[in-house]
């Protein structure tokens, strides 16, 4: 039978060798291994980043209407060299305008070609890696082209009706929409060459996201 060793390491004997070397796995004192969880890794390994929309007090200006899969509110474009995993998506609304369906969606495919938008340079989790985002990223997209090939919608939500609280106002619907890989029980494989595109449509719907993903080599995966 294998016997498994490691290092105890659970309060002042944590230490941290040179990035290659040879090491012992680390465990706490009762013998349980540590085991760092697999987006941990990647976001110390500076793989994992943020596309924004929104900052502070100023908020964004998302597709008026109902939705439009030619107007994205997130589209990302992969390359031939890398895959994309989508983690985590949060949006929230300051305002939905007059009162309507709201709907948020995710998917993924090819054929998609922005229109007018703005760019984002995606930030790292972990700057000092100095891995950059392959990836071409825009918000606020309009006047597109839709995804000729929808290969999968991953996450669909929102309201019936959307309703913006007036001054003083007690109607006021809920304005976080959240897709969280980990909840859903699957990471996505995206690419390579394809795009992901989002939309969160309201009448008039204003406020942030922050769109979460890790992108690792084609070699990775294959």
């Amino acid at each position: 039978m294998a016997i498994i060793k490691g290092n105890v390491r659970q309060t002042s004997s944590v230490t941290r060798v040179a990035e290659g070397t040879e090491n012992y796995m680390r465990m706490l004192r009762d013998g349980t291994v540590g085991i760092a969880d697999l987006i941990a890794l990647w976001s110390l390994e500076g793989r994992v980043f943020t596309v924004s929309a929104g900052a502070a007090t100023t908020g964004a200006t998302f597709a008026a209407g109902a939705l439009d899969t030619s107007e994205f509110d997130l589209h990302i474009a992969i390359p031939a060299s890398v895959v994309v995993i989508p983690l985590s998506w949060q949006i929230t609304f300051d305002a939905y305008g007059a009162t309507g369906i709201v709907e948020c969606c995710l998917q993924y495919g090819t054929g998609s070609v922005i229109g007018t938008a703005t760019a984002d340079v995606p930030t790292s989790s972990n700057a000092s890696a100095g891995i950059a985002s392959a990836c071409t990223c825009n918000v606020a997209s309009s006047s597109g082209t839709a995804l000729t090939t929808v290969e999968e919608e991953i996450w669909h939500d929102g309201l019936q009706a959307g309703i913006t609280r007036a001054s003083g106002g007690a109607a006021i619907s809920p304005c976080k929409f959240k897709f969280n890989a980990k909840d859903d029980g699957v990471l996505h494989i995206i690419g390579p060459s394809q795009q992901i595109v989002g939309f969160t449509a309201a009448n008039v719907g204003t406020g942030f996201f922050q769109f979460k993903y890790a992108e690792l080599p084609v070699s990775s995966v294959e």
